[in-house]
């Protein structure tokens, strides 16, 4: 299954809002904190290849991640495996905050096994919504990025069969929302090029 997704940055969120509101009839949800780990290896093509290695921690939902190298200039198009490392659910509490911790560190030593090397953290809040446009099913998605800004990501998925008539619902929508100058970088990149002031290249 791809992802296909814009990224966009949003100098007015609550102009923003409105306009889920009215055009779509989408509320996004309550803040969540999200913190994503990456990981690299030379010899498997992580990330010089493009592909992309994480471990999200949200609350207690815990999950690992695969990316493709992006497969389109216009939109942040690539394939996206996401495999859960704990049981989503459940009473918030400091036993399964352990738990969870301890599942992140056993799964961070798993991967460092295999060859992996952790690369960086990135940490955002992030606010969620679901659409509908065009009869396809979107979430769109509200990031605050410390010292980096504000952006909102715009996505929907659809098998590679597919792939050419959602992007152009995708791009359809993007507009409709008046979003305009699309971001085909990562967080990390956007990151890192902040940190570092230097042009990050990112496949």
């Amino acid at each position: 299954m791809l992802e296909i997704e814009m990224k966009f940055r949003v100098e007015n969120p609550e102009k923003y809002e409105k306009t889920l509101k009215q055009l779509l009839g989408t509320t996004l949800g309550a803040p969540t904190v999200e913190r994503d780990e990456f990981y690299q290896c030379d010899a498997l093509g992580f990330p010089s290849q493009g592909k992309t290695l994480r471990i999200r921690r949200r609350g207690s939902y815990l999950a690992a991640t695969f990316k493709g190298p992006r497969l389109d200039d216009a939109t942040k198009t690539r394939e996206e495996i996401e495999l859960p490392l704990t049981i989503p659910g459940g009473a918030a509490s400091a036993i399964r905050d352990a738990l969870v911790d301890r599942a992140r560190a056993d799964w961070s030593r798993f991967f460092q096994r295999l060859g992996f090397t952790s690369a960086a953290f990135v940490e955002k809040t992030r606010r969620r919504g679901l659409a509908e446009f065009d009869g396809r099913h979107f979430e769109i998605t509200l990031d605050v990025l410390e010292g980096i800004g504000v952006f909102t990501e715009v996505e929907t998925t659809a098998p590679e069969s597919d792939f050419e008539a959602a992007r152009e619902v995708v791009m359809k929508l993007a507009d409709r929302l008046g979003l305009r100058d699309s971001i085909v970088k990562s967080y990390l990149a956007l990151k890192m090029e902040a940190e570092s002031g230097k042009v990050v290249d990112e496949k």
